[in-house]
């Protein structure tokens, strides 16, 4: 029975997030992408927007940073929102998140936001050998 009443309660609150969209009380960048998703990739979006959203003191953040994460094919949005925060110089977790939220993301994802700046430097690197091995007569000044 629990089961039933937390899937009615989602398919709710689903309903509400679509309402949310179709009156456009969320910004268009949203909109749009919502708009262009199929209904189970919308119920995936709510799912994942959900998850994140429930761990903040407040959505501004997370809808302010949709704007670059929904520009991009693969979307983890926990993930993605975690990447932003790290590389945004104002953010501030205890103004951002609910206590102890932000200590679980790093837990989580630190070693593999670590991994993928690694390799953007170990690729930055071969691509500076790489421009500085070409023929003089091939640079374009």
């Amino acid at each position: 029975m629990k089961r039933h009443c937390l899937s009615s309660l989602e398919a709710l609150e689903f309903s509400v997030f679509q309402d949310e969209h179709a009156l456009r009380i969320f910004p268009n960048w949203m909109v749009r992408y919502f708009e262009s998703l199929t209904e189970k990739e919308q119920w995936q979006y709510f799912l994942a927007y959900r998850k994140v959203a429930d761990q903040m003191l407040s959505e501004s953040y997370l809808i302010d940073q949709l704007k670059w994460i929904l520009k991009y094919p693969s979307i983890e949005l926990e993930y993605d929102l975690y990447v932003k925060a790290r590389i945004d110089p104002d953010f501030y977790e205890e103004e951002v998140f609910l206590p102890e939220k932000w200590t679980e993301l790093q837990e989580k994802y630190e070693t593999r936001f670590q991994q993928a700046i690694s390799l953007l430097e170990e690729q930055q690197r071969e691509d500076q050998v790489s421009s500085q091995d070409e023929p003089e007569d091939t640079l374009p000044f």
